[in-house]
């Protein structure tokens, strides 16, 4: 598995027209938003070749200095940015531009390998969660009606034994490595044997090879499919729409077999309509629930429309990221020469443009027995969770962003740590209150998890004075966020018999996700801040811990009540006294049966860096408390450092465990581990023995 890349994620939006203008504004990490500028409404030059034009596009669009300062700032502070352009429904004539043209001074962004571009499509439906499963099956459909030639159409033939000899070369090595299967649908093709074979093969990847066109006076595309004789018909795109959105309708979106991909190898199936912007094949099927679709905007040779295909698979098998996959495609061909490089373009609803889902990294030694002794554990409730601040990618705003925001109109003086919100917070602490600056953290969050929703108006305003829990709670995110990711990490450990999760965030999304669980009735705690006397009934927590009753106990405080509020564990300062806290009094904060389980069961670390004050307070702090009976085994996730060495990990771990702990290291995202821990559960979870709770003394008392 190659290195994972750490993409900044930029949506460049434009509005339709407005008062003589169109409105676009940029949005950095779906929290940090630029704008509005101003985009004239007289378009620019297209004419010549496709670098001048991409160029022209480009000052175009960034004309206005607010914009253009903008767009130098983010690309100053992440070389590394997925681009996602989001046009309104209302502005058709902006959808028609050759956007994948884009060009900055000498590079194409559609083609680089910093800068994934893709065509942005919002839907209500939960888009998937990417595929783990190999091989990738693609269903390959190559309409070639006799009568091509014959017809009134006056096609050109298609020989689909060529076009499938080719298909299978592009994606040899791929086969051969057991990456890919092909599925070939017999001749004739229609319409109705595509929805069969989708069905029947349970295909992740609908892979098109046929001619389409797009009819101007109706705004409608086309496909030329066949007939039962195998006589070419067409076909319009709201029918083969209609039947991708019958089939994935009838698809639970959690499962492995469901079809993430539909790439149509034809001429003018990405054009859009200077009428609608939804019509046109491509940005159809998106709307009808296909995650992304890659489709031809114009002509192209048959030639780059092969290679493109080859480099494509290679590319998208290699990173599991769709828009990666394309702007590498791209570039090879841009390398051949080949002039029509842009012609394919992604149109996609997937924010992180992920379609397959890629597995981490675990040392050779390890590899046969690691998921099989953690799923033993899961199986026997014999697991507890410590989650951290990466579990929350994509859903809150990282702890950089937060400090920027908390340093609006403050002059910090040590301008190279303004990242850093630890010593960010224990700077503002000199001049602010700590209650109001503990307020004000709590506030940023509430807004970066709005902004990530992409909420409206009118809740933006309902929640205006509510705090992070609160608003958690009321917005019902359990089931608002799977308009935006269908299986958060949190999703996927709700679906595991976990009776105890630590963390050191202070949100409840965990607590939400196990309420929507049918028989779960989770219980929220925090550390026992007033020492109490050993033996009073708060020394126990109040419930057996099962999976049918969990306990989410936090860490580092959070803002259910006025007193967890308080506490939280925000500065540099605070995190040193919180080291000395756990260290010295694990048994006065801590509840005896949560001490006794971190003395027995495993332990896995999810969303962790090794830099983390979280993970170094833990690490240093609790843990090095522990004197357990028998060597405790610890899994750790750790995100993939392409510098770091994993044999040098271990011993800088284990050098603090003094050899009590059997630590075990997974190289990969929070995501990446969750999703993989999940689909290996699902696997053996109807094998393996799991302990009826009724009858389970599993020792947490």
């Amino acid at each position: 598995m190659r290195a994972s890349r750490d993409f900044a994620d930029l949506e460049l939006r434009l509005y339709s027209l407005h008062d003589g203008y169109y409105p676009v504004d940029l949005t950095l990490n779906h929290e940090q938003q630029f704008g509005p500028g101003r985009l004239d409404p007289a378009l620019p030059d297209l004419d010549g070749a496709p670098a001048q034009v991409g160029q022209a596009l480009f000052s175009w669009l960034f004309a206005d200095p607010m914009l253009q300062k903008a767009w130098a700032e983010i690309r100053g502070q992440y070389a590394q940015r997925r681009v996602r352009l989001r046009i309104d429904i209302d502005a058709p004539e902006l959808h028609a531009l050759p956007w994948e043209l884009l060009r900055e001074a000498d590079v194409d962004l559609s083609a680089a390998l910093a800068t994934p571009f893709s065509r942005y499509l919002t839907d209500k439906s939960p888009p998937g969660s990417p595929i783990l499963q190999r091989p990738i099956k693609i269903l390959v459909a190559i309409a070639a009606p006799e009568d091509l030639a014959q017809s009134k159409y006056n096609l050109a033939p298609i020989n689909p034994d060529i076009e499938w000899a080719a298909l299978q070369t592009a994606t040899a090595e791929l086969r051969e490595q057991g990456q890919v299967t092909l599925i070939r649908l017999p001749q004739p093709c229609t319409l109705q044997a595509i929805d069969a074979a989708l069905k029947e093969s349970g295909a992740h990847i609908l892979h098109f090879i046929g001619h389409g066109a797009f009819i101007k006076q109706q705004s409608q595309a086309i496909l030329f499919l066949a007939d039962e004789h195998n006589a070419v018909i067409t076909v319009p795109d709201t029918e083969v729409a209609a039947m991708l959105a019958r089939q994935l309708a009838d698809t639970d979106t959690r499962r492995e077999d469901k079809l993430r991909l539909v790439f149509l190898s034809s001429c003018q199936t990405a054009t859009r309509s200077q009428s609608d912007a939804f019509h046109g094949l491509a940005p159809q099927l998106v709307a009808a629930g296909v995650p992304a679709v890659v489709a031809m905007q114009d002509f192209v040779a048959i030639e780059s429309a092969r290679a493109f295909s080859r480099t494509f698979y290679q590319k998208l098998l290699a990173s599991g990221q769709v828009d990666l996959a394309c702007n590498e495609a791209r570039s090879a061909l841009l390398n051949a020469r080949k002039k029509d490089a842009a012609v394919p373009a992604l149109f996609m609803r997937l924010r992180d443009g992920a379609l397959l889902g890629q597995r981490g990294l675990v040392a050779k030694e390890k590899q046969d027995n690691f998921w099989g002794f953690l799923l033993e554990s899961i199986a026997a409730k014999e697991c507890v969770v410590f989650l951290g601040p990466r579990v929350n990618s994509g859903l809150l705003p990282n702890s950089a962003a937060v400090a920027h925001r908390l340093l609006t109109n403050i002059s910090y003086p040590l301008p190279r740590e303004t990242h850093d919100l630890a010593r960010v917070a224990r700077y503002l602490t000199l001049f602010k209150d700590e209650k109001k600056l503990r307020r004000e953290y709590v506030m940023a969050l509430r807004e970066g998890l709005l902004s990530t929703l992409e909420a409206a108006a009118e809740t933006r305003a309902a929640y205006q004075t509510a705090n992070l829990t609160k608003t958690i709670a009321g917005i019902d995110w359990a089931e608002t966020v799977r308009h935006v990711s269908e299986t958060t990490v949190y999703h996927l450990l709700a679906d595991l018999p976990i009776p105890l999760y630590l963390t050191t965030n202070i949100d409840n999304f965990m607590v939400e996700v196990l309420s929507h669980k049918a028989g779960c009735t989770p219980q929220r705690m925090g550390l026992r801040w007033q020492q109490t006397e050993q033996g009073s009934p708060e020394d126990v927590a109040p419930v057996k811990l099962t999976a049918a009753k969990p306990i989410v106990l936090h860490l580092n405080g959070h803002d259910g009540n006025k007193e967890q509020l308080e506490n939280i564990v925000l500065s540099e300062d605070d995190y040193l006294e919180q080291l000395i806290r756990l260290h010295t009094r694990p048994h006065e904060l801590l509840p005896a049966n949560v001490n006794t389980a971190l003395t027995k069961h495993s332990l896995l670390f999810l969303g962790y860096s090794l830099d983390d004050w979280e993970f170094r307070v833990i690490w240093q702090g609790l843990l090095k408390t522990i004197t357990p009976k028998a060597k405790v085994n610890v899994g750790v996730q750790l995100d993939l450092d392409p510098q770091a060495k994993p044999d040098n990990v271990l011993d800088y771990l284990q050098k603090y465990m003094n050899s009590r702990f059997q630590i075990d290291v997974y190289w990969g995202t929070a995501q990446q581990f969750v999703a993989e821990l999940h689909h290996e559960w699902q696997q053996v979870k109807n094998q393996i023995v799991i302990f009826e709770e009724e009858s389970d003394d599993d020792g947490f008392y």
